[in-house]
């Protein structure tokens, strides 16, 4: 999950998305839309990356979705990214080690 996640937030656009949903409690996607300067299509392939990495989560209601972020999933990366990092050996400068 950590790897789906990182490269979910490997993109500008789907960061821009994220920072909206974290805006508010949760956001109808027609306002996610027009909040970006791309496709529709576009927009609605970011949010299924998003989705498939477990950050938002959506629901229909009537002809429109709903969107709303996942934070237990940011807190689960965040603690592996941190696990990794307190684990790392400080690099020397001198040029030798790996």
């Amino acid at each position: 999950i950590t790897a789906s996640v990182a490269k979910a937030l490997g993109h500008p656009a789907r960061l821009h998305i994220l920072r909206l949903l974290a805006a508010q409690t949760e956001c109808r996607g027609a306002d996610v839309f027009s909040e970006l300067p791309l496709a529709q299509s576009t927009i609605s392939e970011h949010l299924r990356v998003l989705r498939d990495a477990g950050l938002v989560s959506s629901r229909s209601e009537g002809n429109s979705a709903v969107y709303c972020l996942s934070p237990r999933v940011f807190d689960d990366f965040i603690t592996a990214v941190s696990g990794i990092a307190s684990a790392a050996p400080v690099c020397s400068s001198d040029g030798r080690g790996c």
